[in-house]
């Protein structure tokens, strides 16, 4: 897994952390968007059996991104399963204008992006309305 992530992004310049996170959630929403075989072709459809439909996009993209050594973790809610990654301030000028941030209380000036890697086009830091709103009010 560790060696296939570092193949992934090879062509990403180790500094463009926001290019590497963008070209591997982009891979593994392409990789579910291919229609399931009726038999097992690889680990990934192997992961994606194991961890299930509803996880398996977020499971494979967190397995990834943590051998690519970033922080990130599941974040299940009821509406749906997705990735957040922990961002540096200086990663915040980089992000696209759409991108809207997942805020922690727990560790001051915590700030996670959303990572959904159920669709082949999702945008970097896009969530469902339904499931901002639940975070927003677990939140508070």
């Amino acid at each position: 897994m560790v060696a296939f992530a570092r193949r992934l992004v090879r062509r990403v310049p180790a500094a463009d952390r926001l290019g590497r996170l963008a070209c591997t959630l982009t891979f593994v929403g392409h990789l579910v968007d291919v229609p399931p075989s009726s038999r097992m072709r690889d680990g990934m459809d192997l992961l994606l059996f194991l961890a299930g439909a509803p996880a398996g996009p977020a499971v494979i993209l967190a397995a990834l991104l943590q051998a690519l050594g970033e922080r990130a973790q599941l974040e299940y809610t009821r509406e749906m399963v997705f990735v957040r990654v922990e961002l540096e301030a200086c990663d915040l000028a980089r992000l696209p204008p759409h991108a809207a941030l997942v805020l922690r209380r727990a560790r001051r000036g915590r700030l996670l992006l959303p990572l959904d890697p159920r669709h082949a086009r999702v945008a970097l830091g896009f969530l469902p309305s339904p499931v901002r709103q639940a975070l927003e009010a677990r939140a508070v």
